[in-house]
């Protein structure tokens, strides 16, 4: 899978806490970036001059109240020093929302804010709100993030900075056996048990769902065929919407008992289909010890 180019180096993101500054680092993460979130600020230089000068690297470094040294004429050193150093290399993100959608980011999550200790919530976030005022000026992309989904936040971001089209999204096909419990890293399983057994037939028993012969004994099972022809209809669905909001990658399983058999051919069969859409797919055979790429 070929891999991103990216021109800009160091992209610093900060923002009032529960704006979605981590968020954004996921995003640029799933871009290509090195993400580094909640580094004490006197370790922000050493870190660029480390990856960034010397080993080449692009990182994205989040900022907030809880980043130890934090404060607006720190801050402010640290990206006048940035900008000085990388120039056009260098730009400062600062993530905002209104006082009201922050309210009840907190309240849905039940999480406490960096600065609510001895206050409620709303003194919390005014407080929070004000001491970010300074920061906010020095940053070169301001995006509010009120009433965004996380895919509208991706969108604002990567075109903010210019940053185009990522990585295709990838797809991972696995095929398994339920004897063996379900593969934790898939989005959707699809049981193939359903499908005639190529098991019981003396002949087929000891190949797998990729030799031609159990290809061929597949061939004729028409209910079989046609479930794998409905799922391509609904993954034409499915992939263009996920791929639009921006996930790095999508799993899909199929399990059967051995994990040998129809498992295993209708992995194959749907990656095939897949490659065909234009996505980077890798088919992984659980059971068989190998890997397809």
């Amino acid at each position: 899978m070929s891999k991103v180019v990216l021109t800009i180096k160091v992209v610093l993101v900060t923002g009032v806490s529960g704006a979605g500054h981590s968020t954004a680092l996921k995003i640029l993460e799933d871009y290509g970036f090195t993400a580094v979130d909640n580094l004490p600020l006197a370790l922000v230089d050493p870190l660029i001059a480390l990856e960034v000068e010397a080993g080449g690297r692009s990182i994205a470094i989040g900022l907030d109240a809880r980043t130890s040294g934090f404060g607006a004429e720190a801050v402010t050193r640290l990206v006048q020093n940035l900008a000085n150093r990388l120039g056009n290399d260098f730009k400062m993100v600062f993530i905002s929302a209104g006082h009201l959608d922050l309210m009840r980011r907190y309240n849905a999550t039940r999480r406490q804010h960096p600065l609510g200790q001895g206050c409620d919530l709303d003194l919390a976030i005014r407080s929070d709100m004000a001491r970010m005022d300074d920061v906010e000026a020095l940053a070169d992309i301001v995006i509010d993030s009120s009433g965004l989904s996380p895919a509208d936040l991706r969108h604002s971001i990567l075109n903010s900075l210019q940053l185009g089209v990522a990585v295709p999204m990838r797809v991972n096909v696995l095929s398994f056996s339920y004897r063996h419990g379900l593969p934790e890293t898939a989005d959707q399983i699809f049981d193939m048990r359903f499908a005639k057994n190529p098991y019981w037939n003396d002949d087929l028993r000891g190949l797998t769902g990729l030799d031609k012969d159990v290809v061929s004994f597949f061939a004729q099972d028409e209910l079989a065929n046609r479930f794998l022809f409905q799922l391509q209809q609904m993954l034409r669905l499915m992939l263009g919407r996920i791929k639009e909001e921006g996930r790095p990658n999508f799993t899909l399983a199929f399990g059967c008992t051995g994990g040998k058999h129809r498992s295993v051919w209708a992995a194959a069969k749907i990656t095939k289909w897949i490659q065909g859409q234009g996505f980077p797919v890798q088919l992984d055979h659980r059971e068989l010890k190998e890997v397809v790429v």
